[in-house]
């Protein structure tokens, strides 16, 4: 019998802890603070999850999180250029999926433009991810609907005595001319902890597989986080947190197209565009956060756990266009995206065998964009368009999970209601009514059964839900792919059940995770094609992807272990004006590797990452715009040495390593550039991945 509190979770965590490897380096059962909104181990919880540790994310030569996450099992990445490499969770991208940074939502301050998920946290500055796969709307509500990754930090802990501790990283990458420095200090003793983090990354246009620089793909970086927590008393501790992101020049290249005659759209429907090369970009964006949070155990019969934070998030961004013929920006948007939440969670513990769940929060997001049209510096005072006037986009809800704990079951259930409301009081070519509220019941049902060390299976059933987004309900304007959007207020919510089965286990030397899984979609939410360069953000009757995703890990001893994770996946339109595979579906794809890990001395790591063809494209939906992509495969390596106590430092490593080994000239399917708008003589360039890169990167802490 378990008693799961948190504190016997978390022990049970550290005696779960197994000498891996002969030179005694230890490796935890795997925790997860994120699947069950409480430190809680994998092994319990009844849905696909994996973790991304710090060793994994220091090594690499990732500019943004979904180089993090690309190649990782059931996810893909969609491609806009160098910094638009946003994840797709089992099909499902965008909004659909919900990404956290330290527990905060970045999805609300979302602009159309596809990129911004993946590039509002410097890698630099990661210490884990947690990513947890299918709807997951009862703990975290709108958009968690796919799937949740949540970016944790790095920071320093409690001390028994006053100590200063720190670390430090820089790198170097061939293929974009691309630096990258950082450096963290803590400061702390038994009641306070400050730490401060700086990092910063100035990459060029790098070269593609043939040897070709993709134009305008280099970019720009700086951030500093701040922390401060304190223990008011035992049991007690208080947190401030202050973020800051800034990126410069990100160019959204899907949007570049070679005019030879200007294009005047329809009234409503978009503005015109000047002859020759148009491109979208941001200047400059930049995210701020603002958090104040308080954790105390209150005690009592039931061991009260009380968690309570309110933050402010704000984006500064640029939605800028481009004319290289005459060297001049012909349109401008300048927007604050301003959001305010708060978060009251209640864990406790009725019973012996179980774990409540309980809270409520919130958050209310606005921006109001403006443009101007022309070519500056000369713009014409009379096109100052008023995009959005007063929009809002409000969010409410209430939750309830309940983790029951038996001797050979784990059995989580969970239910939660929304209300997210969407208002303006104008926004330029779209029609009234403005105002629309979803009501929204989320809610999980799974189990997990400790059948045996080689084989103890899970089953879960999930709903989870996406309200549309305050720029899909408002915004006919130029998105960053190309086409004019045509927006509406009325779209109603797209909701997501799905059935999961999957098993985990240790058979000898080897450890396994499988999962296979159906998610049917209703009131799907996509843009169709109804005219040349002209999308209709419309809802789907219905969708339904079916796929499967596996990783096993094989001990091979003395710190050496071969890896395999792969993911099959399809989607279909299962609306009877379609009956067409579903739009943007990753194709299926398998990675291979050999690792060596020590905790001291020569490591190295070696990979293979195969990617099959997608020839399923959804022709009527996207009016023939989504293309084929030939399948290919790539190799990476990388090796290192990891040295002891020396220099003043605790530990460092130096790595070099080679990615895209022989050069491969391919793109990712996700990839919104249409084929007849590419004309490399007219500067239109496909959007190829980068080529083989030489990578040198040096870790210390002291």
């Amino acid at each position: 019998m378990r008693r799961p509190t948190i504190a016997v979770v978390s022990l049970a965590a550290a005696v779960a802890a197994v000498v891996a490897h002969a030179d005694e380096t230890t490796l935890l059962a795997p925790v997860t603070v994120t699947a069950k909104g409480y430190e809680a181990l994998i092994a319990d919880t009844a849905r696909s999850v994996n973790v991304i540790e710090a060793d994994e994310i220091r090594r690499g030569e990732a500019r943004t999180l979904g180089d993090l996450l690309r190649g990782q099992p059931g996810i893909s990445v969609a491609v806009d250029g160098s910094v638009g490499v946003d994840p797709i969770i089992r099909g499902l991208k965008r909004d659909q999926v919900l990404v956290l940074i330290d527990g905060v939502r970045v999805n609300a301050m979302q602009p159309p433009a596809r990129g911004s998920l993946a590039s509002y946290v410097n890698v630099d500055l990661i210490e884990r991810i947690e990513v947890i796969r299918g709807p997951n709307s009862v703990l975290y509500g709108a958009g968690a609907m796919g799937g949740v990754i949540n970016i944790i930090t790095r920071g320093g802990s409690f001390s028994d005595e006053p100590e200063v501790s720190g670390w430090t990283r820089l790198g170097y990458t061939s293929v974009d001319d691309g630096v990258r420095g950082a450096v963290g200090v803590s400061l702390s003793n038994p009641r306070n902890v400050l730490d401060l983090s700086l990092a910063y990354l100035n990459t060029d246009d790098y070269k593609t597989g043939s040897g070709k620089r993709l134009d305008d793909s280099g970019t720009e970086q700086i951030a500093g986080h701040l922390r401060y927590r304190a223990q008011l008393a035992p049991g007690h501790e208080v947190e401030f947190r202050a973020q800051r992101d800034r990126r410069e020049d990100v160019w959204y290249l899907a949007s570049r197209r070679f005019l030879q005659e200007s294009i005047t759209p329809p009234p409503g429907q978009g503005l015109h565009q000047p002859d020759g090369l148009n491109t979208h970009y941001t200047p400059r964006q930049e995210r701020d956060l603002y958090e104040g949070r308080y954790e105390g155990e209150l005690g009592g019969p039931w061991g009260v756990r009380l968690t309570a934070s309110l933050y402010r998030q704000e984006l500064e961004r640029g939605n800028y266009d481009w004319n290289r013929e005459r060297g001049k920006d012909y349109r401008t948007s300048d927007t604050d995206f301003t959001t305010d939440g708060g978060r009251l969670q209640v864990e406790f513990s009725p019973h012996e065998r179980h774990v409540v769940l309980a809270g409520v929060d919130g958050w209310r997001f606005r921006a109001a964009p403006v443009s101007y049209v022309g070519f500056a510096p000369d713009f014409d005072p009379d096109f100052r368009l008023q995009l959005i006037e007063n929009g809002r986009l409000e969010s409410r809800g209430a939750f309830i999970q309940d983790d029951i704990y038996l001797d050979d079951f784990t059995v989580t259930l969970g239910a939660r209601y929304d209300e997210v409301k969407g208002s303006a009081d104008n926004a330029l070519g779209v029609t009234a009514p403005l105002n629309k509220t979803d009501y929204n019941l989320s809610w999980s049902a799974g189990v997990t059964w400790e059948l045996d060390t080689a084989f103890s299976p899970y089953a879960s059933l999930s709903e989870g839900y996406r309200s549309a987004g305050l720029l899909e309900r408002y915004l006919t304007y130029p998105y960053s792919d190309g086409f004019t959007w045509l927006s509406n207020p009325q779209l109603d919510p797209e909701r997501n059940r799905t059935f999961e089965l999957g098993a985990r286990g240790r058979i000898g030397a080897t450890s396994y995770s499988v999962a296979i899984y159906e998610s049917r979609i209703r009131d799907y939410i996509g843009g169709q094609v109804i005219a040349p360069n002209i999308k209709q953000t419309v809802n789907l009757d219905s969708a339904r992807i079916r796929g499967a995703e596996f990783t096993i890990d094989h001990d091979l001893g003395e710190g050496l272990s071969a890896f395999a994770h792969g993911t099959w996946l399809r989607g279909d339109n299962r609306d009877a004006a379609f009956r067409e595979p579903l739009y943007q579906m990753p194709p299926s794809e398998l990675t291979l590797g050999l690792e060596q890990r020590r905790a001291r001395g020569w490591q190295w790591q070696g990979s293979i990452r195969a990617v099959a063809k997608q020839d399923r494209t959804a022709d009527l939906f996207s009016g023939g715009t989504e293309r084929e992509t030939p399948g290919f495969t790539t190799a990476d390596a990388a090796v290192g040495y990891r040295f002891g106590p020396s220099g003043g430092f605790r530990e460092h490593e130096l790595t070099l390593s080679v990615t895209n080994i022989f050069d491969r000239d391919y793109r990712e399917h996700v990839n919104e550039m249409t084929a007849n708008r590419i004309d490399p003589a007219n500067g239109v360039q496909d959007i190829k991945a980068p080529g083989r890169s030489i990578g040198l990167t040096w870790y210390a802490a002291f």
